[in-house]
């Protein structure tokens, strides 16, 4: 496979394109302007980008794709002459679909605490050796492979705000966090936003899931209002107690200490449980995994 990335210096970019070269895939790219980190990080994976600016010698029939991101203009000249030869040209987002369709994707949405959900099932997959892929935003990660069935997508704030079509992922299980507003919110930017995972929640395919956050309004009146024939997975806070300053949540087996405290990270953690179990990962190995995470 040969894929050109347009606008190669925004980070999820890079981090894709260096996943796929690790994959096998030659790859090439390209940006206007290269900070120093980005630079010597390109150097570093595989000498993806020589030199910046725009080089339409790059575009050529031979390749299977053209990936462009969010800060391409539409007149680009890689770009112009990607639509001249009519080649398969895609978002960031529409590319990782086509990457991962064959698996099982896992995305975790919401304005705040998405990455902190990611965190936690990858966590958790860690510690019981199951083999993912993953797309995580802390850290800036990305591992693609032919084998691994799940692939975690922390599809958060970052997906939305890098003008990324968070629907285009088509989770099969989908978690919806959060839709951050407040009073300093500017209305317009909060409606925009709540559209966009209202997508999200319809882009999940017909049979999969989503698992919410009922204890945010927003977020609970969209999920509900969904037409889309998946099952629906409310969560909340769980029943927790603080003793001596050690936090314990109340499970099955008992009280359980844990080294993450605080209301939110604790409804963190009651979706990603939603997410592991139905990953195939029980409760007993959940909690196991969850009381080293911190």
């Amino acid at each position: 496979m040969q894929v050109h990335f347009i606008g190669l210096g925004e980070i999820n970019m890079l981090n894709l394109a260096v996943a796929l070269y690790k994959k096998g895939a030659t790859v090439t790219g390209s940006e206007e302007t290269f900070n120093d980190s980005l630079a010597s990080g390109v150097k570093e994976r595989g000498q993806i980008a020589q030199k910046a600016g725009w080089f339409t010698d790059k575009i050529h029939d031979r390749l299977d794709a053209v990936v462009f991101g969010p800060n391409v203009k539409p007149d680009n000249p890689e770009l112009l002459k990607a639509k001249e030869l009519n080649l398969n040209i895609l978002t960031c987002s529409q590319f990782l679909f086509e990457q991962t369709k064959l698996k099982t994707r896992v995305v975790i949405a919401g304005t705040n605490n998405s990455a902190t959900v990611a965190a936690m099932v990858f966590h958790v997959c860690v510690y019981n050796e199951i083999e993912v892929d993953y797309v995580l935003s802390k850290p800036t990660e990305i591992r693609l492979t032919e084998e691994n069935d799940f692939v975690i997508i922390d599809g958060g704030n970052v997906i939305v705000e890098g003008g990324y079509q968070l629907q285009s992922i088509r989770p099969n299980i989908a978690l919806l966090s959060d839709i951050y507003y407040d009073e300093t919110s500017v209305q317009p930017d909060f409606d925009n936003n709540a559209e966009t995972y209202a997508k999200f929640v319809d882009s999940v395919v017909k049979g999969g899931s989503i698992t919410y956050n009922e204890e945010d309004v927003e977020v609970k009146k969209r999920v509900e209002a969904s037409e889309n024939p998946i099952r629906k997975f409310p969560y909340s806070t769980p029943a927790y107690q603080v003793m001596d300053g050690e936090v314990f949540v109340d499970t099955p087996d008992g009280e359980m200490p844990l080294k993450i405290s605080g209301q939110e990270k604790l409804r963190c953690m009651a979706g990603a449980k939603w997410i592991c179990q139905q990953m195939g990962i029980d409760e007993v190995e959940f909690y196991e995994a969850m009381a080293t995470f911190g």
